[in-house]
């Protein structure tokens, strides 16, 4: 994506066919850079800026007409392509935080805020026993979505997959992207296997019981998820803590 330069016109001319100046107030994120992509109908920009304080501005000038904006703030191992953030084969979610509107510039300055909002949610998962080196398999979590549209914020869908070690003795920390059904699996691998395509030992449905547990992928917020696994005893948990929020 290209910025491309527009003509400035004079106070005495007809400035409908002049660019308007927008003007951006953005906040929230853990970050302080924040990407900004602005498409209209024949040009774009885009840009980086960096909070001062609790805020980021940002002033560019582009054509008038309709504008489509979104702002990402945490993108680092995904890649963006095709207006996609996507999540790399055998890779996790940044910890994103994004927002995207339309708006109009039809005037010679607009004014417009806005709030990245968590895209992510960290899956804390305890495997009882998986720190022993007795453990006899490791564990996979898998799903249906690999990213993430950046001008919608809806999930892309592709294939997931992420193998889990420990952090912390039996803990374990995966970051999801939002999700588009209850197709998130634990898959449970023999440690012995001799083939790479090897089929798992068992799976549990792990949307299934997020679901089950009033989870609301369609927050504008996500939070984060505890799951708690006993697979000896074939037992699941899942809590949900409300995420903190920013009050502005």
């Amino acid at each position: 994506m290209c910025t491309f330069c527009l003509a400035s016109c004079s106070i005495k001319t007809d400035r409908t066919a002049c660019p308007g100046l927008v003007c951006l107030t953005l906040r929230g994120g853990d970050e302080d850079l924040m990407q900004v992509f602005a498409e209209g109908v024949s040009s774009c920009y885009e840009g980086q800026i960096s909070k001062d304080g609790d805020a980021a501005e940002l002033s560019f000038e582009i054509e008038r007409g309709p504008l489509s904006l979104s702002v990402m703030s945490g993108l680092h191992s995904c890649t963006l392509e095709d207006g996609k953030v996507m999540i790399e084969q055998g890779s996790e979610m940044d910890q994103l935080y994004a927002f995207s509107d339309s708006l109009g510039v039809y005037s010679d300055i607009e004014e417009y805020s806005g709030v990245v909002h968590k895209q992510f949610a960290l899956l804390y998962l305890t495997i009882i026993e998986s720190e022993s080196d007795a453990y006899p398999f490791y564990v996979k979590v898998k799903g249906s979505v690999c990213g993430m549209d950046r001008k919608s914020l809806s999930p892309v869908r592709g294939p997931f997959s992420r193998i889990v070690h420990p952090v912390i003795g039996e803990y374990h920390v995966v970051c999801l992207p939002r999700q588009s059904d209850d197709s998130l699996e634990l898959e449970f691998y023999d440690k012995d296997m001799t083939k790479a395509d090897d089929a798992p030992v068992d799976k549990i449905a792990l949307g299934d019981y997020i679901r089950a547990a009033g989870y609301d992928w369609g927050s504008e917020d996500l939070e984060d998820l505890y799951v708690k696994v006993d697979y000896t005893n074939a037992g699941v948990s899942v809590q949900i803590r409300e995420w903190e929020k920013i009050v502005l």
